[in-house]
């Protein structure tokens, strides 16, 4: 591995503490970074724009990630101008992208070990949009971590996937790893303490984390997880028909790929396009195959994570929901947890919404979950009048919008979480919250009748500041003592793997419980303008899901089936079949599947 090679040399560290040059001597080598100050003028030293990562470009384009190269001379790493190429343009974007940036309080001198807590943040954005620029320290600074940020590869850059060997995917995924890997291989010569990170993340970026546990590669990299509003569980973080939608990219730039069914030549016409107009062709496909009502995000992603074909990259491949029933899941202290009113966030227009509530009682089929596999159509119609009846009564969602609202959240989002939550705590020390303080720093203003108040990334503001944005002077008092709870509650669970190790007036000397459903509760800490600990988040509707997915019985395995698992079913089909009909199981050569996913097969 990296780390071997590179630590198999003596590693000296180089740190000057004059504001102009501190300087840390890494193996690949000399960077320069700049001192700065917090809000509350607390020194910190910044390092940003660091690579971590050979420029995936050119060949290396849909590759898996290679460690970076060394440089030569002193990088100037004082500042960050660089994001991954994404849905939402940015002057910024570039294919070169693959950067580290790290905060610290203090560096260590004359061999001294510092040795801080330290907090690895993931960044969110449907996996198609977000930059590490957008994340700045002070608030963990201020309570002595170290904070790393990276940037990794988004939309068809880090995630198409042509099911097989020639574009496997989750390279997005991979980038993160080998940023994790990066870290834990380096922080040190930075004040931080290897054996204390902490990954966190939010929405895609807690969705990632998740996907980080069940990677085997991981273990021993981080000791303990923070997941906001977002699980491999949650249908957007999970891209069906992965093969078809890179095909259908590919057709946009040449109308031949609208039939063809060769990876290598569509590997090669994306590799030979520039950056920017793959990005925009991603762009075209996407909006050619998304309704405008798909936003609830019930319904999967164009580009997320895949369940790979086996491959000596692979990140993954076997069913998510099957690796967590069975405990296969590094298993370490977590903190997670939702938002009141998740889907608020995408909806702050009441007119655009009920616009999409109209198109669900039109047509009700669109709001049962792919996941739960109903082929039978008269049980698909049947399934979809008993969601909306735990909702509405039985009454359309467009006269009934705050319905409609909750319905959206707790598909995309409250459902799955929970459920990872109450599966999950079974391996691993977990704390739950629901984070419900509806204040100005949040600036999530529509409100739904019917519906609660705090959308999705909401909390990212109480945690997230610099300069004059962190002015105690324009936020209401209530603001500023949810923010100090929130980076108090999320730094001491890095620092002890416990949010509430001992009173603290701040947090109004609550105990935050463990989660266990062992004996029939759910007990989680609500955060509002007071602390409280209550028992079932969202159990008015979360128990009428889950009753609705036991009455599917064995067919269903609550999430998704991979495609591997179907290609599984279909061979074994044919095989029977074949079987039955000619004595033989592969009578002749055949292709089990018209996309080429599976080889010729004679059974002798």
């Amino acid at each position: 591995m990296l780390g071997n090679l590179l630590f198999s040399v003596v590693i000296l560290l180089r740190v000057d503490f004059s504001i102009a040059d501190p300087l840390v001597q890494l193996p690949n080598g000399l960077i320069l970074g700049r001192e700065a100050t917090t809000f509350e003028n607390k020194s910190y030293f910044a390092f940003e724009k660091i690579p971590y990562a050979t420029p995936p470009v050119g060949a290396l384009r849909f590759k898996a990630p290679q460690p970076a190269q060394n440089w030569d001379g002193t990088l100037n790493a004082t500042y960050l101008d660089v994001s991954c190429f994404q849905s939402r343009q940015n002057e910024s974007d570039s294919e070169d992208c693959l950067f580290v940036n790290v905060f610290t309080p203090e560096l260590p001198a004359d061999g001294e070990n510092v040795s801080l807590p330290v907090m690895f943040y993931i960044h969110g954005g449907a996996f198609v949009m977000g930059s590490s620029m957008a994340y700045p320290p002070d608030l963990f600074i201020n309570n002595d971590v170290v904070l790393v940020t990276i940037n990794y590869r988004l939309g068809p850059f880090g995630f198409l996937s042509t099911q097989d060997d020639v574009i496997p995917g989750n390279n997005g995924l991979k980038d993160q790893l080998l940023a994790i890997q990066w870290a834990h291989e380096n922080i040190q010569l930075f004040g931080g303490n290897p054996d204390q990170i902490t990954i966190f993340g939010q929405s895609a970026g807690s969705a990632s984390c998740t996907y980080q546990l069940l990677n085997q590669n991981s273990e021993g990299l981080f000791r303990s997880v923070i997941l906001e509003s977002g699980s491999f569980l949650s249908p957007w973080a999970f891209q069906r028909n992965a093969r078809s939608i890179a095909f259908g990219t590919g057709a946009v730039l040449n109308s031949t790929f609208e039939s063809s069914d060769d990876s290598q030549a569509l590997l090669q016409l994306l590799q030979s396009v520039d950056a920017e107009e793959l990005n925009t062709v991603s762009g075209e496909y996407s909006s050619l195959v998304t309704p405008p009502w798909d936003f609830d995000v019930s319904q999967g992603s164009i580009w997320a994570p895949v369940i790979e074909v086996k491959n000596p990259d692979a990140f993954i491949t076997k069913n998510m929901f099957g690796l967590l029933q069975a405990g296969n899941i590094l298993a370490v202290p977590t903190l997670m947890g939702l938002n009141s009113e998740e889907i608020l966030t995408f909806n702050q227009d009441p007119d655009v919404f009920k616009s999409w509530a109209e198109a669900w009682d039109e047509d009700l089929n669109l709001i049962v979950p792919n996941d739960m596999q109903i082929v039978d159509e008269s049980e698909h119609a049947e399934m979809a009048a008993s969601i909306r009846e735990i909702y509405t009564g039985g009454e359309p969602f467009a006269d009934d919008l705050g319905a409609g609202i909750r319905y959206s959240s707790d598909n995309g989002f409250t459902r799955p979480i929970i459920k990872h939550a109450e599966i999950y705590s079974k391996y691993a020390k977990t704390y739950f919250y629901e984070f419900s303080y509806d204040g100005e720093t949040g600036n999530i203003n529509v409100h739904y009748d019917g519906a609660e108040n705090v959308g999705h990334g909401e909390e990212l503001r109480y945690l997230f500041c610099s300069g004059n944005v962190c002015d105690d002077s324009i936020y209401p008092e209530n603001d500023l003592i949810t923010r100090n709870r929130l980076i108090k509650l999320w730094t001491d669970f890095a620092k002890y793997q416990n949010p509430t190790p001992e009173p603290s007036e701040i947090l109004q000397n609550i105990t935050w419980p463990l989660l266990s459903t062992d004996e029939g509760d759910f007990l989680y800490l609500d955060i509002n303008t007071d602390l409280q600990i209550k028992n079932h988040p969202k159990e008015d509707t979360y128990s009428k899901w889950t009753g609705l997915y036991d009455s599917l019985g064995n067919h269903i395995d609550y999430h998704q089936y991979a495609e591997a698992d179907q290609l599984t079913q279909q061979r074994l089909m044919k095989f029977w079949t074949d079987f039955v009909k000619c004595q033989n199981p592969a009578p002749e050569l055949a292709e089990l599947l018209p996309n080429n996913a599976l080889p010729f097969v004679s059974w002798s």
